[in-house]
């Protein structure tokens, strides 16, 4: 199951999540990250080797994009690891392709995030690659064997595989700590090359992640805190 993200856009709804993660977490450790404004994308593995990929539907079934993700370069068709893996990350398009792109094409693609919608969910792998996309990878959505402990810990593994993981984790021991994140997200993403909209904050620990749960739609350990959109980006 490939959940959505609660969201929170005033820092009185981001205090109700703390709140709610507290009941559980005895002084609750915090990461937060980058929201890239993309399409999310789910890659499964098998033997060490790429199986499928798909996009994220309605978190329950995806459209098959196998075809479409074959034409990107950015992530690894083996891996080291040998069981069942299944990761999630953010298709994107940076903002520099996007521009280059624009100039010598026939029809202007308006922004970064339908461009890479688009090029995935595109029949026709060419226009795939001639859009140059490429796989932001943030979560192991599931693994046959072994375990991660944290989020920090998912980070890790992701790059010991091969998978691009966007260079920006921040590891948050309270509230003013999360907000002190938020705000240097915030500020940085109108000088980074990646069309992002927010950032997004989950409980560190996995066992702590496992007593909260989920409910229909979002997990309980996550939320995501939205930036009002900007026509520069």
């Amino acid at each position: 199951r490939l959940y959505s993200l609660d969201k929170s856009v005033t820092y009185d709804e981001l205090d109700a999540f703390f709140t709610r993660l507290k009941k559980v977490a005895d002084n609750p450790e915090y990461t937060v990250e980058y929201k890239f404004d993309g399409l999310t994308m789910c890659l499964t593995y098998d033997g060490g080797k790429f199986v499928r990929a798909t996009t994220r539907g309605n978190g329950v079934e995806g459209e098959d994009v196998t075809a479409q993700c074959l034409t990107i370069k950015s992530f690894p068709l083996t891996i080291v690891y040998k069981g069942t893996l299944e990761v999630q990350g953010e298709a994107v398009i940076r903002l520099s392709v996007l521009e280059e792109y624009n100039k010598t094409a026939k029809e202007q693609l308006k922004n970064a995030r339908n461009a890479v919608a688009g090029a995935i969910r595109n029949l026709d792998p060419k226009i795939t690659a001639e859009r140059k996309p490429e796989i932001l990878f943030y979560n192991v959505n599931y693994m046959s064997e072994g375990e991660l402990p944290s989020q920090v810990a998912h980070f890790d593994f992701l790059r010991s595989q091969g998978f691009k993981v966007y260079d920006f984790l921040r590891v948050c021991k309270g509230e003013d700590e999360v907000k002190a994140a938020i705000e240097e997200i915030e500020i940085e993403r109108k000088n980074i090359d990646v069309l992002t909209d927010g950032a997004v904050i989950k409980l560190n620990s996995t066992k702590e992640r496992d007593i909260l749960g989920a409910t229909d739609k979002f997990p309980r350990w996550a939320m995501a805190y939205k930036f009002e959109a900007e026509e520069s980006l």
